[in-house]
């Protein structure tokens, strides 16, 4: 059976395909996210998760190689992963009081045959009204750092929000569902069932307002 290649560092995306049952390697790609130009944001979280795959791929003569990305996008801005703090803080004013989407991107590559897969899923979340001082404090924690829109749902910003909709593992950085559609494509066989994931995943976070809790 070929390995299977995690092309990311972002341990949420390692947690998740592990719970998926799936033995995988992690190797991060390194891809400069910045040679991506598009403003059609499933196309452009899609071709940076091929693109992560192929870097990894470039190295590997039998694997299969899992990218993904995820973007946010509110008022018609997509928001990548904040560069500084000011941005950091630009950001969580561009979202204070909005309903936003979340898109995560996943792609599949083997190595041997060079047969590519890819997707996206999304989800919607709508942050509260935030106050000068909510987001002073969480500029200044740095819980802001390698998340796109400058937050993590499962993280310090969970009180900042009142409302989730769609695939709650999507905004997380990693659709399960799709994730498990991918790899039995490519013949891989995942005994867990990704709905019951994302079940479980819903009642770990500390959103059971959201739900009903």
């Amino acid at each position: 059976m070929q390995r299977i290649i995690l092309a990311s560092g972002s341990a949420r995306r390692r947690e998740l395909l592990g719970r998926l049952g799936v033995e995988f390697e992690v190797k991060e790609s390194g891809y400069d996210e910045t040679g991506i130009k598009t403003d059609d944001p499933a196309e452009l979280v899609t071709e940076l998760a091929i693109q992560k795959s192929l870097a990894v791929a470039k190295l590997e003569t039998d694997a299969l190689i899992m990218g993904g990305d995820t973007i946010v996008v509110v008022k018609g801005e997509i928001v990548g992963k904040p560069k500084d703090e000011a941005d950091a803080e630009r950001m969580l004013r561009l979202l204070s009081g909005t309903k936003h989407q979340v898109i995560s991107g996943l792609a599949l590559v083997n190595s041997l045959t060079g047969d590519q897969l890819a997707g996206h899923e999304e989800g919607g979340v709508k942050f509260k009204e935030l106050t000068e001082a909510e987001i002073n404090k969480y500029v200044k924690s740095g819980m802001w750092k390698g998340f796109a829109g400058g937050y993590a749902i499962q993280g310090a910003a969970a009180p900042f929000i009142v409302e989730q909709t769609g695939s709650l593992s999507a905004i997380v950085g990693f659709p399960v569902v799709l994730a498990t559609e991918l790899l039995e494509q490519m013949g891989v066989m995942v005994e867990i069932d990704p709905i019951e994931l994302e079940i479980e995943i819903k009642k770990e976070l500390p959103l059971e307002r959201l739900y009903g809790g």
